[in-house]
């Protein structure tokens, strides 16, 4: 079998600084401690009880996510995708690893429709948006899990109005939403439209490899066949490769571990802006996955470290400086590109200045590389933590193996702090709130609550005027 990413783990370990780093006689103690957890989590992907493995889309899913993309695509220059967290994220990374930032600009001479994502609930962005969008040529894809994420549903109202008033044909709106009896489900069936549903135990951060991802990916050619099959490769390395020697049991246990030591934040860097999107899926995915105030048990341990992303080698001149020098509270990921899809070669346009003669005969991504080996070398070598996954190439196979390889890691470290990865409970109280006091009806019952509770924390805010 053809390697998919391979998992660097050796800066991780350190016999001679068993404080910042994991020492020989504890990382080999792994297997005996975590095998069988890690074996309950193969057995889970193995008959497909796993939510993740709702992903795994059947054929005739595939041609229905297909039939839409096809029937939009010749009638419209662009494409407006309304959602939030979990039902953007993994398209915007797919996009920006296969596309590129400037993809708009060259979409339409290209024969694929422009891309505008909406993901928060900004009066200014919204109000320019629908200022600049002729409706006639946009088509209009809202994403909402629930169906009634407030954020979304407020941008969806706005649009759906804009898009009506300009003519715009409703029936090609398309709903992407849970199959349950919510209030989204009966607006598409009252207008006629599009409506693709997601599987219902699979939560909205999971679901970059689904309908969420796949419908506005084969929009714009991206073929969501080869990210399936990048995604089942993986699945079945998982489920073949021994514990001892399974890159998601070794990162998984050294993770945990140095996470019980006081390494409370986890810093992925990401090696070129292709993947700058891609850091920006993983932090959803892990706060929301393992950041839990009690166990499946009910008792109380505060689960969690903290992610970052960052992207090299632009945060090389700006984070670098507090990740070396200041408190040594991380571990370190890097994400690696072997082969990228194009290079540039740096020529010798100035050989008498010696700050710009020694780039000639270099590529730029010879360079990068250096630059991410350099900047590994140098937070090893102030005690810091580190390892690498290395992506062979750029490609939708590669991204669907990454994505599925991320998914069952923070399972697996999930189920070592037995939390359970797929509630957000920390997200609804918030969302409960917002219902409340936006005069939604079927809060209520909590609304003079939540107002009495404002009215407190408000009389209590102190206020400084310049």
């Amino acid at each position: 079998m053809n390697e998919t990413l391979r998992v660097d783990i050796g800066h991780l370990l350190n016999d001679g600084d068993t404080v910042n780093f994991i020492s020989s006689p504890v990382f080999e103690s792994f297997y005996k401690k975590y095998s069988s957890s890690f074996n309950e989590i193969r057995l889970s992907l193995e008959n497909k009880t796993s939510p993740i493995t709702r992903s795994f889309l059947t054929d005739s899913s595939l041609l229905t996510i297909k039939a839409v993309a096809e029937t939009l695509r010749g009638k419209y220059e662009n494409i407006l995708l309304l959602g939030i967290g979990g039902s953007t994220l993994g398209f915007r990374a797919i996009t920006q690893a296969l596309k590129g930032p400037f993809y708009n600009l060259e979409a339409l001479s290209c024969g694929w429709p422009r891309v505008f994502v909406l993901d928060n609930v900004d009066p200014i962005l919204a109000k320019h948006l629908g200022d600049l969008l002729d409706f006639k040529k946009t088509a209009l894809i809202y994403i909402s899990k629930s169906g009634s994420t407030p954020e979304p549903a407020a941008n969806f109202i706005y649009f759906y109005k804009k898009y009506r008033e300009a003519g715009g044909y409703v029936k090609d709106i398309v709903i992407i939403c849970d199959p349950g009896d919510n209030g989204i489900n009966h607006i598409a069936k009252k207008i006629g439209c599009h409506i693709l549903h997601i599987p219902s135990n699979l939560p909205g951060r999971y679901t970059v490899l689904s309908q969420v991802g796949f419908l506005p990916l084969e929009l714009i050619g991206i073929n969501s066949k080869d990210l399936l099959d990048g995604a089942t490769r993986m699945h079945n390395a998982i489920l073949n490769t021994p514990p001892h020697k399974n890159a998601v049991f070794i990162l998984g246990t050294c993770l945990l571990e140095l996470a019980s030591r006081g390494k409370s934040i986890h810093v992925l860097f990401n090696y070129g802006n292709s993947l700058s999107e891609f850091g920006l899926w993983f932090v959803q995915l892990w706060a929301e996955s393992l950041g839990k105030s009690k166990s499946i048990t009910g008792t109380v341990i505060n689960a969690g470290t903290t992610p970052l992303t960052a992207l090299g080698a632009t945060d090389q001149h700006s984070l670098l400086q507090l990740f070396k020098e200041g408190p040594n509270d991380k571990v370190f990921g890097f994400i690696t590109i072997d082969n990228f899809p194009s290079d540039v070669m740096l020529t010798d346009e100035f050989p008498h200045e010696v700050e710009y003669s020694y780039f000639a005969g270099h590529t730029m991504g010879e360079q990068l590389k250096i630059e991410q080996i350099s900047t590994e070398m140098s937070l090893v070598r102030a005690k810091r933590p580190c390892y690498r996954i290395v992506l062979p190439d750029i490609s939708a196979f590669t991204l669907g193996a990454l994505f599925y390889f991320m998914e069952s890691l923070i399972i697996f470290v999930a189920k070592l702090w037995q939390i359970n990865p797929f509630d957000q409970p920390g997200v609804e109280e918030g969302k409960n709130m917002t219902y409340s006091l936006m005069g939604r009806k079927d809060y209520t019952s909590t609304r003079l609550q939540y107002e009495a509770e404002l009215a407190s924390f408000n009389a209590k805010r102190r206020i400084f005027q310049l």
